[in-house]
């Protein structure tokens, strides 16, 4: 990784911004939609793999303008169903992920006793209700799938619920897009 990025203040949010353009550009670009709409001719690998592409910040935007370019060939609810399951792929890396090194990287970061603080409040009657609530909704949405993954990760969820919910919310928001996109 180049020196500038390590110390760029705000590196997620550049990538953010630059996938949100590159998509931009790329729905734009006839080559590129008609490499997407071949996409659509495989079907349901085509949807697997817009459903991979709708969890990460990094290629949320790129994966909203192929589910869009998709309907033209596959059914809004088929798309739904199979991203569905593409997006559980990527949701449970990063649900894995946040679950094996978050505690750690909160220990370096503020201490053992601020972890022990933040811990106690994340599992406090008051807040640890929430967490789930607010992580379904923002997997559901086309938002990126980071930060609604990181809160269930952080509450005490079974794996075998996290998938479930991550699948009903991503088919639902993947079918939210597919729709309005079949429509327009």
């Amino acid at each position: 990784m180049p020196d500038f990025w390590k110390r760029w203040k705000y590196p997620y949010l550049t990538g953010v911004l630059i996938s949100v353009l590159v998509a931009i550009i790329l729905a734009q670009n006839q080559p590129f939609k008609d490499w997407l709409l071949h996409l659509g001719s495989l079907e349901y690998i085509g949807a697997l793999f817009a459903g991979m592409l709708f969890v990460s910040s990094f290629t949320a935007a790129i994966s909203i303008a192929v589910i869009a370019i998709m309907t033209e060939n596959i059914n809004p609810m088929a798309l739904g169903l199979i991203g569905g399951v593409g997006a559980v792929m990527g949701d449970y890396l990063i649900f894995k992920l946040v679950r094996s090194n978050i505690q750690q990287e909160l220990a370096i970061l503020f201490g053992k006793e601020a972890t022990s603080h933040v811990k106690a409040l994340i599992h406090s009657k008051y807040i640890a209700w929430t967490l789930p609530i607010i992580g379904v909704f923002i997997i559901a949405s086309p938002l990126p799938d980071e930060l609604g993954v990181s809160l269930l990760g952080l509450s005490k969820m079974s794996e075998a619920r996290f998938i479930l919910i991550s699948y009903i919310s991503n088919s639902v928001g993947i079918l939210m897009i597919a729709s309005v996109a079949k429509v327009l």
